[in-house]
């Protein structure tokens, strides 16, 4: 009934809005369904500015979501109203709001109720444009349901106070800014302290540029569980069970040089600290720490020719109050890449990079310790062999080498060879028609160092894909490639569509080393093909797309899309996917057995073998 209320008097609100002056609204509303879920949501915002210096904030939300697996739902709804007054360096807020949950499943004896009134109040003090300052206070009245004693209700009140302080200062090139705040709630069973300080700096010069980032937060919350009420009882009761107390220190910075108009030096530092302890239950404290160095080195030797060089380390150590679990993970890096093109479009790359993973487990005698490393090198050719014919060529080789310190994993220590090829060739036909190819060969060679009986296997991948595009946009325009849009093409924005036929192949084989050959052990197949259509008029579009793959396995979907822009950017939006992954019901067809009957039959079938989802928005603005 509630809900009833709060929607219609939404509808009211959105009717006679246009009759009120100086006022921003706007309503959203979206629905998803599917096998598993239902979930309807829906957002209304209010404002409407009755004189000089006020303003009236209405905001509500609501929330209904079904699990269906296991049967739970669970709702929610949150109503506020705020009214604000401006006068000079003041700014009053009086604020009230209320807040329903509930939450049933076969999971719980009995579904959990909690429904929460605020009132409270807001004072912002603006002595200076770059100083700021702000108090607030609410009260806070709760009814919740006894999950232990059908019927009833357990009542809790209580405050919650803070305030704010925000400094700024600019200068001709640099910005400056400092900011704290704090705040307690205190309730019968809720409670918690908070309070977090901050910096930040920023330097923009001609040649260089500083960013400087620092915060840190204290959070001390209260844990409070219900337990049954005892014999002679009547009702639950809330009892402290523990504290938490959480810290958290980050700091970041970067630095940008300039020394000249073709070479780039950015120094960065990253650093956090996050600290988590129980007064009771400490087993459970636990501290965080990571720190990024990074150095990135760009510079270009000639207007065609850019020399790229990243160098960087990151260190984490989780650190358990339970010693055995401790880790410590480092990674090292360095990555060069040189990108010449030497003629206009045609290019030539070369990528290179070295990683080293190191994993430590210190306080459990290092036995699990691992180390991982890996030479990634790629080599590219990109090149126009006419100005509407691009072929690129892709080649790859990767080392990495994976060890295992302690003796008792160390026969799992292997070496692994990657090779990959991968040439494309996309073809221009006019300005509107493309086709797309794209093949790819790979093979993974994973040596044992160690003779212990485990064979070296090899895996390997085939595939391709083809994709014929007509577009009216046109294509060329949609594809942004720098030499195709040199080519003259006629432009149709407002009423185009798009259609993308498309076929694809994917093979993987799985062996093992046996002797001086590979004995195959599985493989698995997957045909894909699948048409993308779109047609955009306007400020409407629609699209659907049905992909069906077969082989080791089957998977149908299919995708309707269509949204409608209206109205100071209103939008109404509909999507619809069904997914059919098995077939074990649905009659087969085939061209030598082929009926109307039969098609009908397996349309009817698929329909009631398919997981449906839907989705549908409705954003009004006014």
């Amino acid at each position: 009934m509630q809900k009833r209320i709060l929607f219609c008097l939404v509808i009211v609100w959105l009717i006679y809005s246009p009759f009120l002056a100086a006022q921003t609204q706007g309503l959203d509303w979206t629905i998803y369904s599917s096998q598993q879920a239902l979930s309807i949501e829906n957002y209304m915002q209010y404002k409407y500015f009755p004189t000089a210096g006020t303003n009236l904030i209405i905001s509500s939300k609501s929330n209904l979501e079904n699990r269906l697996n296991f049967n739970q739902e669970a709702k929610n709804a949150d109503l506020n109203v705020g009214f604000q007054i401006a006068r000079k360096k003041f700014l009053h807020t009086l604020s009230s709001g209320y807040l329903t949950f509930y939450d049933a499943s076969d999971l719980e004896p009995s579904a959990y109720v909690n429904k929460t009134a605020t009132l409270g109040y807001q004072i912002n003090y603006t002595p200076v444009e770059s100083l700021n300052i702000g108090i607030f206070s609410k009260g806070i009245f709760r009814n919740e349901q006894d999950r232990y004693v059908s019927g009833n209700l357990l009542s809790s009140e209580g405050y919650w106070i803070g305030s704010d302080i925000h400094y700024a200062t600019y200068f001709s090139n640099s910005i400056a800014s400092i900011g704290t705040t704090g705040e307690r709630k205190k309730m019968d069973w809720e409670s918690f302290d908070f309070a977090q300080v901050n910096a930040n700096y920023n330097f923009y010069g001609n040649y260089l540029n500083v960013d400087c980032l620092a915060n840190y937060s204290y959070r001390s919350e209260d844990i409070y569980i219900l337990t049954a009420p005892r014999q002679n009882e009547n009702r639950s009761n809330y009892s402290l069970s523990d504290n938490q107390l959480r810290r958290n220190l980050t700091f970041a910075g970067s630095v940008q040089y300039y020394p000249d108009d073709n070479v780039q030096i950015q120094l960065r530092d990253d650093y956090s600290q996050r600290k988590t302890s129980y007064s009771q239950n400490e087993i459970r404290n636990s501290t965080d720490y990571y720190n990024l160095a990074q150095l990135q080195f760009d510079y270009q030797l000639f207007p065609s020719l850019v020399w790229q060089n990243n160098l960087r380390h990151t260190y984490a150590i989780k650190d358990y109050y339970y010693g055995l679990n401790t880790r410590h993970t480092e990674n090292r890096h360095f990555g060069s890449r040189v990108n010449w093109e030497y003629s206009d479009g045609d290019s030539l790359i070369v990528d290179y990079a070295i990683d080293l993973q190191i994993i430590k487990f210190p306080e459990d005698n290092n036995q699990w310790d691992n180390d991982l490393l890996s030479h990634n090198l790629l080599w590219g050719w990109k090149h126009y062999w006419h100005e509407r014919i691009l072929l690129e060529n892709w080649f790859g080789y990767g080392f990495s080498k994976d060890v295992y310190l302690d003796s008792l994993l160390s026969a799992n220590n292997k070496r692994i060879n990657s090779w990959t090829l991968s040439p494309e060739c996309n073809i221009l036909l006019g300005d509107r028609l493309a086709f797309f190819q794209v093949y790819k060969i790979r093979a993974d060679y994973s040596d044992y160092i160690y003779k212990t009986g485990k064979n070296n296997t090899l895996y390997r991948q085939l595939s391709y894909q083809y994709d014929l595009v007509f577009d009216t946009y046109p294509l060329i325009a949609r594809s942004l490639d720098p030499r195709w849009l040199k080519l003259p093409f006629r432009n149709s924005p407002d009423n185009a569509f798009m259609i993308d036929l498309g076929f694809a192949y994917e093979e993987n084989q799985y062996a093992q080393k046996r002797k001086e050959f590979y004995e195959l052990q599985t493989k698995n197949r997957r045909w894909t093909a699948n048409i993308d259509f779109r047609y955009d008029i306007r400020t409407f579009y629609f699209s659907f797309s049905p992909q069906y793959s077969w082989g080791t396995w089957q998977e149908l979907t299919f995708n309707l899309n269509s949204a409608w822009l209206f109205n100071n950017n209103s939008l109404l939006e509909f999507k619809l996917s069904p997914f059919i992954d098995d077939f074990e019901e649905i009659e087969s067809l085939s061209l030598h057995n082929f009926s109307i009957n039969k098609f009908f039959r397996c349309v009817k079938q698929c329909s009631e073998s398919a997981d449906w989802r839907l989705s549908t928005t409705l954003k009004l603005r006014f």
